[in-house]
């Protein structure tokens, strides 16, 4: 019997050694980035100093704090890399706070039906060994917290992720996911666990499913590995590519394989996005292999092309962030409710407030300070969204906001109001000089609704061409955001209203500043149509 136990021991031993021993080595180093632990270093620094760069045009337009998920491409890096690097250069905000990465990328070499994982312990890189969180694969698959991970297992009756399997054959030899973990390990540091994916044949729910078993926290983020067409010539590439672009930010499913070999891990997320309201995806830049690393960002014009019939393949990033609105609704003018006037007064002293302290101007007194308003006024904490604007003797002096509440009230109040008082580029910055005559309103931002009407048979649909967007506006109530496929978007607060009363000269003059032709008319779900309402308080 003794020896019985000594067996069971060392056996139990043996599995736990045998265990740490399954280190998955790279398959890609030296083809698809550096084996040379300086020489990767190096190129991803390079790569991420470019991002920075970048990102620093496009600051005003994402929210801030850490995305929740990320798409990446996934070929060479000096092919997508500089793509890539927009993303990650947004996930360092999290080194120190994200310290687990779930990556979900598909299959070119082993084919599978579902999403797998495999038996690796660790995945080690040029940049050292990066532990699998084997503990959330087998809860995901429904296994005992001591059940081995053996290839071929499959997700047990009642798993939270239902098409989640073990195949190791498929990992072996694939770069989707290799690729990323040496940005992670840079932009995340030495406490970074992943959990690594293969998405074969699924549907989106399926996928969706194991991203939903795996979201947890703050802590996880999500990266989809993915690029989009291939080997197409130059100018069809990125006609189709601009295409798919717009599907993904419109979470328009499903993304076929031939537009993105990523399709299936790329469904997934859109899958778990269409019902999550508090997110949306944000396009950062996309590109080509023919141009040289050299990227577009998202509403800018791509570059020059070398050759329009080099076949190339397409690469572009997104990310989508969480808001507070899971736990925490935005709060809007109907929020305000009876006390909205008195709402209305702390907001603009607030705003005021922010200037003065901007441009070192003496408070009045201390709780004339924005520490002391916010900490007197605790609904300022609320998530929230607005825009603030500066008027000085009667014309535009600055405006800046957001349109989807991302941070409290209160934070976005004082960013707004600093910003369009030193940031808003058609202005020069406000002086202390001229801040004794400046009239500030504080727009407080409902959600944003795509513009919707009903058909003959009694169906709701999205608008889908320019007449029925202006048959369907409010004039004098509706505040508008146009986008369209390149990234490209405006919005016209309720307010203009008052100076462009017709909807026709509304829509175009809202076309022209998002650097679309004013006379432009669509009638196929082109332009993506939202509406919102304000509630302003402005000084009298």
């Amino acid at each position: 019997m003794e020896s019985e136990v000594v067996v069971m021991v060392l056996s139990e031993m043996l599995r736990k050694n045998d265990d740490v021993r399954q280190i998955r080595p790279p398959a890609v180093a030296g083809s698809f980035y550096p084996a040379d632990r300086t020489a990767i270093k190096q190129l991803i620094n390079q790569q991420l100093d470019y991002g920075r760069k970048l990102l620093q045009q496009l600051e005003t337009a994402l929210p801030t704090g850490v995305p929740k998920a990320v798409i990446v491409p996934h070929a060479g890096y000096v092919y997508s890399g500089t793509a890539a690097a927009l993303a990650y250069a947004l996930l360092e905000r999290g080194r120190g706070s994200v310290t687990r990465a779930v990556i979900v990328g598909p299959t070119h070499r082993v084919a599978v039906r579902g999403i797998a994982c495999p038996v690796a312990t660790a995945f080690a890189t040029p940049l050292g060994e990066v532990p699998v969180d084997v503990d959330a694969e087998r809860k995901a698959l429904g296994l005992a917290a001591d059940e081995p991970l053996r290839s071929g297992t499959h997700a047990r009756p009642g798993a939270p992720a239902p098409a989640m399997i073990v195949n190791d054959p498929t990992h072996a030899q694939e770069h989707a996911v290799e690729v990323q973990i040496p940005f992670l390990q840079t932009v995340l540091g030495p406490d970074l666990t992943i959990v690594p994916l293969n998405a074969g044949d699924a549907t989106p729910q399926e996928v969706g499913d194991v991203l939903r078993a795996l979201w947890n926290g703050p802590e996880t983020v999500i990266v989809i590995s993915s690029d989009l067409s291939h080997y197409h010539p130059h100018e069809v590439a990125r006609a189709l590519d601009d295409q798919t672009i717009a599907d993904i930010a419109a979470l328009h499913l499903p993304i076929h394989p031939r537009r993105a070999c990523g399709a299936y891990p790329i469904n997934g997320l859109l899958d778990v996005l269409s019902d999550r309201k508090d997110m949306r995806l944000f396009e950062l830049g996309c590109s080509t292999s023919g141009d040289d690393g050299e990227v577009a960002l998202a509403g800018q014009p791509r570059p020059a092309m070398r050759d329009a019939d080099e076949p190339v393949v397409g690469y572009v990033s997104f990310a989508a962030w969480e808001s507070q609105a899971e736990t925490n609704a935005p709060i809007s003018a109907d929020d305000l409710g009876a006390s909205g006037a008195s709402h209305g007064d702390v907001l603009m002293k607030l705003a005021r407030a922010a200037i003065r302290e901007r441009l070192h101007i003496e408070h009045p007194t201390a709780a004339d300070s924005t520490a002391s308003i916010l900490a007197a006024n605790p609904w300022l904490n609320e998530s929230g969204a607005c825009f603030v604007t500066l008027t000085e003797g009667g014309r535009l002096r600055g405006c800046i906001g957001s349109l989807v509440a991302h941070q409290p009230l209160g934070k976005d109040v004082i960013a707004h109001a600093v910003d369009a008082a030193t940031r808003d580029p058609r202005f020069k910055p406000v002086t202390a000089a001229e801040y004794p005559l400046l009239n500030i309103e504080v727009s407080v931002l409902g959600e944003p609704k795509a513009i919707t009407i009903k058909t003959r048979d009694g169906r709701v649909r999205p608008v889908r061409s320019r007449t029925e967007l202006e048959a369907a506006l409010r004039p004098g109530k509706d505040g508008l955001i146009l986008s369209d496929h390149r990234g490209r978007s405006a919005t016209f607060l309720p307010q203009v209203w008052d100076e462009l009363p017709d909807p026709h000269d509304f829509v175009s003059h809202l076309l022209a500043k998002a650097r679309i032709r004013p006379s432009y008319d669509w009638n196929d779900d082109e332009i993506d149509c939202q509406r919102y309402e304000v509630t302003a308080y402005a000084e009298h």
